[in-house]
């Protein structure tokens, strides 16, 4: 997430929650613990030093790489220097790569070093939408996947946070904001970083995947500060990186690590992380979208869907999938059940026409938010779900809130972090079954 720069605070903001953030803030602040023993691993890494991370950028038939200066090309064992400039990889029909219009077949994996310089630019590839092009710093990796051409970057924790925190928050946002925000980002990291130490890569460059990753870029300096206050401070459970995750605004009450990631367990892959990021009221939501300006796009937000999208939303949805129920017209959605301990909808009941015959399909909430527009639809933390008769027929739906709302709320650590909060005060907020720990 990607905010405007942050506004003054109307006074009504101000009144409404001042109370409730003065009596958060007078409460002790988390402190920094010295790593702990980590636990057996089974053949895990340990997480004593800054690891060098695999982000996977690219995937295509051919990919071209802008040189902003000379670089160093390896292959097994040999190495060629490459001028600046723009230059062509492609994937070759026997299985190889190559660069384009050469005559050497490579069938291993190809190094482009950087010497730790931002000096490559080329276009990643997302899982949706247009490509953006990225500024990297790292070594570049090539090899062939699948019949095309793959590239991932290979880049320290700290370098990588830079550009995650820099895709994530503004600049111009608060330092304890910031590095509240790196904290839990590299909990994430060092987690994937953990449980796929034996992949090509451990994390995409897309926030669909896993965090937002924009490279290098200028105006970081307020960042690589934040950054590098919270060198090697990781959120720990039982011993283990936690998968932090977070979202752009909580709405007023977080949602819970089982109904968005089901399942899901520490590196070890036994011991259960939901006990990290349990259920709390986020009473900074509201009043720091509204301090941001995002009052009707991260507080209280109201979408009109026409039913024809709806239709037409879940049609696609259903096709992308072996497996998942066919829809044919939608004329109503209703919510069926809601989750006890966040108020979130977890599943909607779907009335549609399919071959003449009227239906009604049970759905997850959370795949309905996606078939349709996680955009249009912010959140499932609905406080109305209404049809509109009106032609050519609305769901009408009120909610709060923008993201799937388990962990750091954007949005509330703005406002914390602008009222005097630490870094670390905002993160135990959201993380409460957690503690940090400085690991390297």
């Amino acid at each position: 997430m990607t905010v405007p720069r942050p506004l003054r605070f109307p006074a009504s903001a101000l009144g409404a929650l001042a109370l409730a953030a003065v009596g958060l803030l007078s409460q002790r602040p988390a402190s920094v613990l010295a790593a702990s023993s980590p636990p057996e691993g089974g053949g895990l890494p340990v997480l004593d030093q800054e690891p060098i991370l695999g982000v996977w950028i690219a995937r295509a038939p051919r990919i071209e790489v802008t040189l902003m200066a000379d670089a160093h090309l390896k292959v097994d064992g040999s190495t060629r220097t490459l001028p600046s400039g723009t230059v062509s990889f492609e994937a070759t029909p026997d299985g190889g790569w190559r660069i384009a219009g050469g005559s050497r077949v490579v069938r291993s994996t190809g190094v482009l070093a950087s010497g730790g310089h931002p000096i490559f630019e080329l276009d990643a590839t997302p899982p949706f939408g247009a490509p953006r092009s990225l500024l990297l710093s790292g070594d570049l990796f090539f090899s062939v996947e699948g019949g095309a051409l793959e590239v991932v970057e290979h880049i320290a924790m700290e370098d990588y946070l830079v550009g995650v925190v820099a895709a994530e928050m503004d600049p111009s946002w608060p330092p304890a904001a910031l590095a509240a925000q790196a904290i839990v980002a590299r909990s994430y990291a060092a987690a994937r970083w953990m449980e796929r130490h034996d992949d090509r890569w451990q994390l995409n460059w897309h926030f669909a995947v896993d965090m937002a990753y924009h490279g290098v870029g200028p105006g970081r300096e307020s960042i690589e500060r934040a950054v590098a206050a919270t060198r090697g401070e990781v959120l720990v459970y039982r011993g283990w990186p936690v998968l932090a995750l977070f979202n752009a605004s909580s709405g007023g009450r977080t949602e819970a690590f089982d109904h968005v990631k089901p399942g899901i367990r520490a590196p070890d892959g036994r011991t259960p992380i939901a006990p990290a990021m349990p259920v709390v009221d986020d009473p900074a939501a509201i009043p720091g979208a509204t301090g941001l300006g995002l009052a009707d796009s991260h507080g209280r937000w109201k979408s009109d869907l026409p039913l024809p999208e709806v239709s037409a939303g879940l049609q696609r949805w259903s096709k992308e999938a072996w497996g998942r129920p066919h829809f044919g017209t939608v004329e109503g959605v209703s919510v069926l059940e809601r989750y006890g301990d966040s108020g979130r909808v977890a599943r909607v009941n779907i009335r549609h026409r399919l071959d003449g015959a009227t239906l009604f399909t049970a759905l997850p909430a959370a795949d309905f938010r996606m078939a349709v527009s996680p955009v249009r639809i912010r959140s499932l933390l609905w406080d109305r779900c209404v049809i509109a008769s009106r032609e050519p027929g609305y769901l009408v739906l009120e909610g709060r809130g923008f993201g799937h709302g388990c962990g750091l709320s954007q949005v509330s650590a703005w406002y914390l972090a602008s009222r005097g909060a630490s870094a670390e005060y905002i993160v135990a907020r959201f993380y409460a079954g957690a503690r940090i720990e400085r690991r390297y």
